[in-house]
């Protein structure tokens, strides 16, 4: 069922009571987390953290945290999943859902109460109840009461009726379900929780403001849709009052990953949506690239130092120098409106680059992924120094550049391969990419890095070696930026059924699959066989 009131029906129902709360690893569920966590401790809720990666994960988590837990909030995760059918919990278990990811399973949509979800997207066309459920006990009762030919004449007309009625349903949910796809950034509803309940400070809006630049910046969302997610958080921004202190706002801005913190040259090379058409990969690429900045009016000299030690001419029209070269060379214009958070003797902090640090520290090369979640948590703070931050952000370039790395060799190398309906690349065991990009967040950038390489009208399969002779597949829609709904979810599972290959589909995002390396080749086939 759908909460009608966010702040009634929802939050007011946590006060006074311990509360577990389970938070997928992606950047959106961080940004809710951070604001989830600050009305807790205004309010004095008890709460137990446990971060999830899959459905296995969250299973566990749950059955070893669920003692004297009567409330369950679950955060970018169990939306998509029958919640009550995997976790089997006590009736008096209340799960509040707060997932972007789509679509909600049915089950879910009409529990009877005991699961309870937060929003409901405009977006999703969700079947009508008589259309999915059907009880036929009345009718064979009714039948009980005839006699003869007539009894027969009804058992007949009854099968006719449940088996086109079983057609209608299949067909009503094989629409609902062939594609995967997102909603609105959980991080979006939990600031209007925040604006409701009266504590819509900086922290809330930065956290916002970062799960807002995540949906675009990995294009999880159509541009426009973004946008008009956006629309309570700039109402917001602009009903603030700007003061000494930290505070968000919205400018136009290099569309640059990490530009403050790396140089230009540095910052322009491993942009995913722009560098690819470039075509750095190529021998004339460098050429390229050196000829854009001298269009730019920016020596080489200048563009590889700091950004920070730059002259400050050039950094005052590095705006209006990336707009005006970049149509010379048929490139996308790299500015748009970002949000910015200003903090007293400190650099705007772009949004764009809390999405890439927070990525960086979930997906970290050596710490762990629960250390990790908490830095990444840390990195949202507005106040003071920030050392976690600079951490994901000295782990982002690394990561950029090990995509870079990964994106030019498999395109100069001719590494994508053609496979029918789609092409896919492989990371290769043992490379020095293969540690960095073994994750669906940095995966799918190499990916999205390859489709803006390759025009982006085909699909696009990625895989990355992990341990014990296992890897990670991950599906990339063709246009990913303009319609990012995916349907490798529902095809992965059906060509598992007909090859017959154990493939873990364990992850909360179903166009991410675990398989072994071995029967990857397989696996493939079998897909091509079942798309083309």
């Amino acid at each position: 069922m759908f909460v009608e009131d966010i702040k009634n029906d929802f939050y007011n129902t946590l006060l006074g009571n311990r509360v577990l709360l389970l938070v997928h690893y992606d950047v959106d569920a961080v940004c809710t987390c951070k604001i989830l966590q600050d009305l807790f401790k205004c309010d004095n809720i008890l709460y137990t953290l446990v971060p999830v990666g899959g459905i296995s994960d969250l299973k566990t988590a749950y059955e070893e945290n669920n003692e004297e837990i009567k409330f369950v909030v679950l955060v970018n995760c169990g939306g998509t999943i029958d919640l009550v059918d995997i976790l089997q919990p006590d009736e008096d278990v209340i799960f509040f859902v707060l997932d972007s990811h789509k679509p909600t399973d049915i089950c879910n949509v009409y529990s009877d109460g005991q699961v309870r979800l937060v929003y409901k997207d405009d977006e999703e066309n969700i079947p009508n109840f008589d259309d999915i459920f059907r009880d036929d006990e009345d009718e064979e009762e009714a039948d009980e009461n005839l006699q003869g030919a007539d009894r027969l004449e009804a058992m007949v007309e009854r099968r006719r009726d449940r088996k086109a009625w079983e057609e209608r349903r299949h067909t009503l949910m094989f629409n609902y379900t062939q594609f995967s796809y997102y909603g609105k950034p959980s991080s979006c509803v939990a600031l209007e929780l925040a604006v409701r309940a009266s504590r819509n400070n900086a922290a809330a809006l930065w956290a916002g403001a970062v799960g807002c630049a995540a949906h675009s910046a990995l294009y999880l969302r159509p541009p426009a849709q973004c946008l008009l997610d956006a629309e309570p958080l700039n109402r917001c921004l602009n009903a603030q009052s700007h003061s000494t202190t930290a505070h968000v706002v919205v400018e136009k801005d290099a569309w640059l990953p990490l530009y403050r913190w790396w140089s230009v040259e540095g910052a322009l090379s491993h942009a995913s949506f722009f560098t690819p058409k470039l075509k750095l990969h190529a021998s004339s690429g460098a050429s390229r690239l050196r000829q854009l900045l001298a269009d730019m009016g920016f020596p080489l000299q200048q563009a590889r130092q700091a950004y920070r030690s730059m002259d400050v001419e050039l950094r005052r029209c590095l705006l209006s120098a990336l707009e005006t070269a970049a149509p010379k060379h048929k490139l996308p214009i790299p500015t748009r409106p970002t949000f910015l958070l200003h903090k007293p003797h400190s650099p705007p902090m772009a949004a764009l680059d809390a999405v890439y640090a927070i990525m960086a520290l979930i997906e970290h090369e050596t710490l762990p992924k629960a250390v990790g979640f908490q830095k990444a948590l840390s990195a949202l703070q507005v106040n003071g120094e920030n050392e976690p931050l600079k951490v994901g952000i000295t782990a982002a370039r690394r990561s950029l550049e090990a995509v870079a790395r990964l994106a030019h060799s498999t395109l100069s190398s001719r590494g994508l391969l053609l496979a029918g309906p789609f092409n896919y690349f492989i990371v290769q065991e043992g490379t020095s990419e293969a540690g960095l990009v073994r994750g669906p967040l940095w995966l799918g950038e190499a990916a999205r890095w390859i489709a803006t390489a390759t025009s982006g009208a085909r699909p696009i399969l990625a895989s990355a070696p992990l341990p014990d002779g296992q890897c990670l597949l991950l599906g990339l829609p063709p246009r990913y930026d303009q319609e990012p709904r995916n349907l490798f979810g529902a095809a992965f599972e059906q060509a598992a059924q007909k090859s017959g290959i154990s493939v873990v589909l364990d992850y909360v995002d179903t166009s991410v699959i675990v398989l072994p390396t071995s029967q990857r080749t397989q696996f493939l086939d079998a897909l091509t066989a079942l798309l083309a």
